[in-house]
């Protein structure tokens, strides 16, 4: 799951309520939509930076 800052609280909240208290997630900067090119590989580098651990635990 990738959600950026402002809506950490709400995503971790509706993971909760789920019975997914502890599920992993990637907090990215916000905002997403208004970035250049070269803005977006930066924060794509930073999401592959918190992924990476959660995709190779067991």
């Amino acid at each position: 799951m990738l959600c950026t800052g402002p809506f950490e609280v709400t995503a971790r909240n509706i993971a909760g309520v789920m019975g997914l208290r502890d599920y992993p997630f990637v907090i990215l900067d916000h905002p997403l939509g208004s970035l250049t090119p070269a803005q977006i590989e930066g924060r794509a580098a930073a999401a592959y930076a918190q992924a990476l651990p959660i995709l190779l635990q067991d």
